[in-house]
């Protein structure tokens, strides 16, 4: 059965995550304190992967890091990669946060990674290489989507319409799923479809 503990970090408050099953883990966003993450993963487990939802710094900042320590890849969609290089583009021109080292690049629908299958979501607004990843019924959703609202489109190559569409394909999954989000409290899809502003003003203009 798959485990997921949830570690809101860094300044921006970034919810990191870490994804287990079997003894094997991988991590999620992980926006800040590489040495907290390390604690919270049993020395006896083994890490397989480190998933990014998009390439800005409050997300990505112990990255670098823990695949150094862990010896894994960092994977980023393609339309991200230029922002983990870039602070100005990452946001972290005050910081000067940049990986450039164990990245993986990549552009599926699929991965699997150990025992875990991965459907990727490629969900652009927030940032040209967003995505959202569906793992059994839990779904990371970045920047996208948030309890009762959604990412801000303003920011290097945000855009509104993408944002609206990639909103559209996440509202028409169907089942139990739980959303985990970038930032903020956990919530579901279902409850999402219901309440959330953004998704109740795509069916209005469906009408």
């Amino acid at each position: 059965m798959m485990k997921i503990e949830t570690f809101p970090l860094g300044v921006y408050q970034a919810n990191s995550y870490l994804v287990s099953k079997d003894n094997q883990y991988m991590i999620v966003d992980p926006g800040s304190k590489p040495d907290f993450l390390i604690s919270r993963i049993p020395t006896t487990s083994k890490v397989l992967a480190i998933l990014l939802t998009h390439g800005h710094f409050d997300h990505f900042a112990a990255a670098e890091e823990l695949a150094k320590h862990y010896n894994v890849e960092i994977y980023v969609h393609i339309e991200d990669e230029e922002l983990l290089y870039d602070p100005q583009k990452n946001y972290s021109d005050h910081r000067n946060v940049t990986c450039d080292q164990h990245v993986h690049a990549f552009d599926k629908p699929y991965l699997q990674i150990g025992p875990f299958k991965i459907n990727v979501f490629h969900t652009p607004g927030h940032s040209p290489g967003s995505v959202s990843y569906l793992i059994d019924q839990s779904l990371f959703t970045g920047d996208l989507l948030f309890k009762n609202s959604i990412g801000r489109t303003d920011l290097y190559r945000g855009n509104s319409y993408n944002m609206m569409e990639s909103l559209k394909f996440i509202s028409s999954l169907d089942g139990e799923i739980a959303v985990y989000p970038g930032h903020g409290a956990l919530t579901d899809l279902k409850a999402e479809k219901s309440t959330n502003p953004f998704i109740l003003s795509l069916k209005r203009n469906h009408k």
